[in-house]
């Protein structure tokens, strides 16, 4: 049975928007503004422009929407109101991972952000439909752009930009948190909850450090430099971002390369020893650690170094 309640209605479309993408409530909205006149639509004029938008309603939905958002008595709906209501507001779980990750692309900490440096920071592989290769990349990433519309003009954000460029998003995500959080987390690369750090001093942990230092030694010609070297350049060649930091995929890259055979778990344990919270391994930094650490008794001790060894 049809939804005739306007929230019930509303919460119809955004599920509906939902199977189109992240970018639809740009796009719906935009079709609305074409089809319409100014701020105004009549009932056939909204119901083309949804219809085209991927967008279903039935003639008894859509007469409860003209009089819900009829702002002035003039039996049309009004485009503004109709499109901040299907925003909605945030959750509290959602404006907190959304803070949380522009602090985290605020590196300088100056209350903005630029356009550049945001998009060098999204990954569209951690996107839930890229993992299950329902969409790909560079769909995931155009889709973003489309909802970011604006925001490469301006060339930064605030944080008041930015959850209002994510407010078109919020319109197409409705009701599961779980998802929207899934699907902002992932492309961010920052998790909710900070990850569970592993013990550098446990045994299997010391172990794995003692064969990669060793595989890396193997690989090395030591008369031209330090072995340490090596470890950075492998590093170096899998980070895909060039910003010094690996994920956890890029990680296992580089042992399988470097010919380190251990389990899943524990190379995962031991990536989780020295990765932030943002599940990325700062790798200039671990390679130094790595090599100050020559006896394997010391690997769950950490010392600083006194030397750069990579310049």
């Amino acid at each position: 049975m049809a939804a005739t309640e306007p929230e019930d209605i509303l919460q119809e479309i955004k599920i509906q928007l939902l199977n189109v993408g992240e970018h639809a409530f740009v796009d719906m909205v935009e079709t609305m503004k074409s089809f319409g006149k100014g701020d105004k639509m009549s009932k056939i004029e909204l119901m083309n422009a949804l219809t085209k938008s991927g967008v279903f309603l039935s003639l008894v939905q859509l007469s409860t929407l003209i009089r819900t958002f009829d702002v002035d008595g003039t039996s049309q709906l009004s485009i503004s109101a109709f499109s901040k209501s299907v925003q909605g507001d945030f959750s509290n779980r959602r404006l907190a991972l959304l803070q949380k990750i522009f602090n985290k692309i605020d590196k300088n900490g100056n209350k903005k952000i630029e356009y550049k440096e945001m998009m060098a920071q999204f990954n569209p592989a951690g996107h839930p439909s890229v993992k299950a290769s329902i969409l790909s990349e560079d769909i995931v990433e155009d889709r973003m752009k489309i909802v970011f519309e604006g925001a490469e003009k301006k060339g930064y954000l605030t944080i008041e930009d930015f959850l209002q460029y994510y407010s078109r998003m919020n319109a197409t995500v409705p009701a599961s948190d779980d998802l929207f959080c899934e699907i902002v987390s992932g492309v961010w690369g920052v998790p909710e909850k900070a990850v569970k750090i592993s013990r550098k001093d446990h045994p299997k942990v010391k172990t794995m450090l003692n064969i990669l230092k060793e595989k890396v030694r193997q690989k090395s010609n030591t008369h031209l430099g330090n072995i340490n070297t090596t470890l950075y350049k492998w590093f170096k060649f899998f980070d895909k971002n060039k910003n010094e930091t690996i994920s956890y995929s890029e990680w296992v890259e580089t042992l399988e390369r470097l010919g380190v055979v251990v389990g899943k778990d524990i190379s995962k344990e031991v990536f989780h020893c020295f990765a932030g919270e943002d599940k990325q391994l700062e790798y200039k930094e671990f390679t130094e650690w790595l090599f100050c650490n020559t006896d394997s008794k010391n690997l769950g001790k950490d010392k600083t170094p006194q030397r750069r060894l990579i310049s």
